[in-house]
């Protein structure tokens, strides 16, 4: 598989172990609906009226979602790997050596990193776009390197006003995401979503 190197759209997030993303395109999240709420303090980020409870997703990434959601999303027999660093626990599926040719992760942003901190700076990105609300959740495309035409993706979701979940999405030209890298990006955001509402096990 020929990923190729990407640069994270919100500085140091080096959340997949050295691999980071890029993109941002048009696809319509799985569940999406545009965001009511108003606008949270300095930044102006939309606020988060239920937030999520992220302890169980903290203490163990790979759970945020199930074998059956992995295999539906197109990376059957995939386990994650978990990453702990300084940035917190997160979690890398990756499907490189599979006929999806792609790679996904997922990570909770340290406190003091959330969506609102990334509005307040969006002047600084090379892309930042606005997304459809994830079952509720505001969403962006924060990047400092477009790299979507690559098949490259990152994506911040506000899980409550203080914190934010980022998901990272590489691929290649065999993915079925590859066009539109950021519907990946989008459609796991989703399903782990739901994993973290039901209670991650």
């Amino acid at each position: 598989m020929r990923i190729r190197t990407i640069v994270a759209g919100t500085a140091a997030l080096a959340l997949l172990a050295g691999c980071s993303t890029g993109g941002g395109t048009t696809g319509t999240p799985t569940n999406a609906t545009q965001p009511t709420s108003t606008s949270s303090s300095s930044g102006g980020a939309p606020k988060v009226s239920n937030p999520l409870n992220l302890a169980a997703v903290e203490a163990a990434p790979c759970n945020a979602v199930t074998a059956a959601q992995l295999t539906a999303y197109g990376l059957p027999g995939v386990t994650g790997s978990v990453n702990t660093g300084s940035l917190g626990a997160s979690c890398q599926w990756s499907g490189t050596l599979t006929a999806a040719e792609m790679s996904v992760g997922m990570g909770i942003l340290p406190a003091g990193t959330n969506l609102d901190s990334q509005y307040a700076r969006k002047d600084t990105f090379a892309v930042f776009e606005e997304r459809p609300a994830i079952q509720g959740y505001p969403a962006i495309v924060s990047l400092l390197t477009d790299q979507r035409k690559e098949g490259n993706c990152e994506l911040t979701v506000g899980a409550s006003d203080e914190r934010a979940i980022l998901v990272t999405f590489l691929s290649d030209e065999k993915s079925k995401y590859f066009a539109d890298p950021c519907a990946g990006a989008t459609e796991f955001a989703n399903l782990a979503i739901t994993t973290i509402k039901a209670g991650v096990k």
